[in-house]
């Protein structure tokens, strides 16, 4: 089973998506904050980061940018 990475900020869009993935046979773990998820980021491996640009914090660019550099 893929295993996603959600950062997404907005509630109602961070469920539905979650929501989506799941029933289709992804596992999803999200988060709706920039250093919430670099923290997440670090405790596990993701085939897929899907990362919105902008959230509070830390935004998506800028934590791809990092994890990049990792």
């Amino acid at each position: 089973m893929a295993k996603i990475f959600l950062l997404e900020d907005d509630s109602n869009l961070n469920d539905t998506i979650v929501e989506y993935l799941e029933d289709n046979g992804y596992e999803v773990v999200s988060t709706y904050d920039g250093y919430e998820a670099q923290e997440k980021l670090y405790e596990s491996k993701y085939d897929l980061l899907l990362l919105d640009i902008n959230v509070p914090n830390l935004n998506g660019l800028e934590l791809l940018k990092e994890c990049r550099a990792e």
